[in-house]
């Protein structure tokens, strides 16, 4: 096993078993010594803890690419998904485009006391000005407790629609890596898309407060970005019940441009040789959508054109 994209020589190994794909050798310079442990102990001192190569494998945290784009190895799970090569439409019909994002900067921007609003250039600032313009309810959750960075409510539509936000930003790439932790915390949270009754009255509470940023500046931009404060409440509850509700699982990102994916698609249809890590990419968003889909919700990805 070497390095995607590199010469070098071996840095791991993997072994097939019967029903999974084990990691049994991972020799990388970084890692020596690296161990995981849970931060109840003190550090050193947890007798549960593992070298950080054991815990990939405990966890399966890693990915193996074939040779076929069609194959992948994802998260202890063999996926075949022959659409790639012949097309990839079905990942295109998941990418929203968002001419904001061409000008984003920043994840959240900068805050200032006082500030009453979410930066222009930043993502937040995107989400809040078209990204998610069709909600009547707008709150920010980021920080806390965080369920997404805002959650949207549409109770005008038939039938309701309740969205999670999660932004993010960062340079171009048509690889994985920037989509690991966003594509982790939205599947994290796809249970919460049923907002459930007994966290919603701390959830409301913590909404009433101006936004603090990670950095504890104390601004003045509102939490319910639109949206009657004192109506929230009957809001969620209205949503939550509606046995027909659509519920959106949304990863808003600077760092993807639809345009690209397109043409790394149509290199791959002519007959071109996948780079490993648009492999990659594809692999982790189709299981993005796929666990979306078995929580009864739909995950798209909004990007650049």
């Amino acid at each position: 096993m070497s390095l995607p994209g590199t010469h070098q020589d071996p840095v791991g190994a993997i072994a097939l078993n019967k029903s999974d794909i084990a990691l049994r050798k991972l020799d990388l310079p970084l890692t020596a010594g690296v161990w995981v442990e849970k931060t109840d102990y003190p550090l050193g001192t947890d007798p549960n803890r593992l070298p950080l190569r054991r815990y990939i494998d405990k966890e399966n945290g890693y990915i193996v690419l074939f040779s076929d784009p069609a194959l992948g190895y994802i998260a202890g799970n063999l996926f075949r998904d022959g659409a790639m090569a012949e097309g990839g439409d079905v990942l295109l019909r998941y990418l929203v485009t968002n001419a904001d994002l061409e000008n984003v900067t920043d994840e959240k921007g900068t805050f200032a006391q006082g500030q009453t609003a979410f930066d222009a250039d930043s993502t937040f600032g995107a989400i809040v000005a078209s990204v998610a313009d069709g909600d009547e309810i707008l709150v920010c959750d980021d920080l806390g407790d965080e369920w997404a960075d805002f959650i949207g409510l549409d109770n005008r539509a038939s039938p309701p629609r309740i969205s999670f936000y999660h932004g993010k930003h960062g340079p171009l790439s048509l690889g994985a890596s920037p989509f690991h932790v966003s594509v982790s915390q939205a599947q994290k949270n796809l249970e919460r898309m049923m907002l459930p009754a007994a966290a919603m009255g701390g959830k409301i509470n913590g909404w009433r407060n101006n936004y603090i940023s990670g950095s504890s500046v104390h601004t003045a931009i509102p939490r319910v970005v639109r949206g009657d404060p004192d109506l929230l409440a009957a809001a969620f509850e209205q949503a939550r019940a509606a046995p027909d509700a659509i519920r959106r699982a949304m990863i808003v990102t600077s760092s993807l441009s639809k345009g690209a994916v397109e043409q790394a698609l149509a290199d791959i249809r002519s007959g071109g040789r996948p780079d490993p890590h648009f492999i990659q990419l594809y692999q982790l968003l189709m299981s993005f959508f796929s666990a979306c889909t078995d929580m009864n919700a739909f995950g798209y990805i909004v990007c650049r054109p």
